[in-house]
């Protein structure tokens, strides 16, 4: 049995992760380089000093700025996003990923009771994201909407598509 001390797991373990030794990855390509090394990507539509994918990405990529993975993610098309918890993943395990998606799309039944419920704004957030691309809850108007005080509600819309991978060309 191969046995390795305590030190080396450590650096085995953050250099997979891309935290060891420093910041090895550079710009736009460093970036994507970065998220294939992370395997995944948690996206937080929370920002309280930055986002946590941001800040994640910064910590691996040099002059790394804000945004840079949605250039990787949206314009190159070579990640997608899916999942409850949103993730960004490598779109080559998207036909993999495709399988598990059709799974919790047919046997989900929270999922069908949203989408019947909300299938309005479903088809509402289909059309702006085909319009316009990369959207936040700020590019909305409330109009008639209800406000509320949860930050998952804002996901209502966007989940079952999410979820079943709807949103991926």
């Amino acid at each position: 049995m191969l046995t390795i001390d305590i030190d080396t797991a450590r650096r085995f373990i953050l250099g997979k992760q891309g935290l060891w030794p420093g910041r090895r990855w550079r710009g736009i390509e460093g970036t994507e380089q970065a998220m294939r090394a992370m395997e995944y990507l948690q996206l937080d539509p929370l920002q309280i000093i930055a986002r946590s994918q941001d800040i994640k990405l910064h910590s691996r990529v040099l002059d790394y700025t804000p945004g840079m993975w949605e250039d990787v993610t949206y314009q190159q098309r070579k990640f997608f996003d899916w999942g409850g918890w949103l993730a960004v993943r490598a779109m080559d395990e998207l036909p993999y990923w495709r399988v598990v998606m059709r799974r919790e799309r047919d046997s989900g039944a929270r999922l069908l009771d949203i989408a019947r419920n909300h299938a309005d704004a479903i088809a509402e957030m289909r059309a702006v994201l085909h319009e316009r691309g990369i959207v936040g809850n700020r590019d909305f108007a409330m109009a008639t909407r209800t406000r509320t005080q949860s930050y998952r509600a804002a996901r209502t819309a966007r989940s079952p598509c999410i979820i079943c991978g709807a949103l991926v060309k």
